[in-house]
């Protein structure tokens, strides 16, 4: 079994970035949608209950209710700031305020959607998760990184576009945010980048599809 997947590096080398670990809360395990049983979880951004009112917030339909979140036990500014990442991602909202301006940024930063390029999922090998944004999808989540929403609006974006569940795009988007702009350094080929992390450790790299 190899320990990394290969994909095509960024200019001569891969980029890597290890960070030390900044979180407290290491959750036990992730929802029942988001990881196999048995994969390890790294350690979140987001509190355990938090992922679990706001995942709880989005209905059948993809739709996520401010409210029910709020009543689950997160705080308004929390659920608005989730509410903004998903929104961003294309997904629909209620009982929430959004950040239109966040979410016009964004949308002016990205190309045509015909323009984008590269594939939306992730998946784990069994030593590493890999998470996999398109060119379009990482110009939003480096945008909303950069947003009073931040690593809430960055994980409910990375969250929406890819399936995996809240508690792991946690991890991801906190670590990129301490990371700065190596989102943008491992796209500069312009067709998306694959996000690694191996939990539970704290380090995080990526390299360009």
């Amino acid at each position: 079994m190899k320990l990394f997947t290969t994909h095509r590096p960024v200019g001569i080398a891969t980029i890597a970035i290890a960070v030390t670990a900044l979180f407290t809360t290491t959750l036990g395990a992730a929802p029942a949608d988001a990881v196999p049983r048995g994969t390890p979880v790294p350690s979140s951004a987001l509190p355990p209950q938090v992922t679990t009112a706001l995942e709880a917030a989005i209905d059948a339909t993809g739709t996520f209710d401010g409210r029910r979140a709020i009543s689950a036990g997160v705080t308004p500014s929390t659920a608005d700031d989730f509410a903004t990442g998903w929104a961003a991602a294309g997904k629909p909202t209620r009982n929430a305020t959004i950040d239109q301006v966040a979410i016009a940024e964004v949308r002016d930063a990205l190309p045509s959607l015909r323009a984008c390029s590269g594939k939306n999922r992730w998946d784990y090998t069994g030593i590493q998760l890999n998470v996999y944004l398109d060119s379009c999808n990482t110009t939003r989540v480096a945008g909303i990184l950069g947003t009073a929403g931040g690593v809430t609006a960055a994980a409910a974006a990375i969250t929406a576009v890819t399936g995996i569940g809240l508690a792991v795009a946690g991890t991801f988007a906190g670590l990129l945010a301490i990371a700065g702009g190596i989102v943008t350094i491992c796209s500069a080929r312009g067709k998306g980048v694959v996000i690694h992390n191996i939990p539970p450790g704290p380090a995080v790299w990526c390299n360009g599809q």
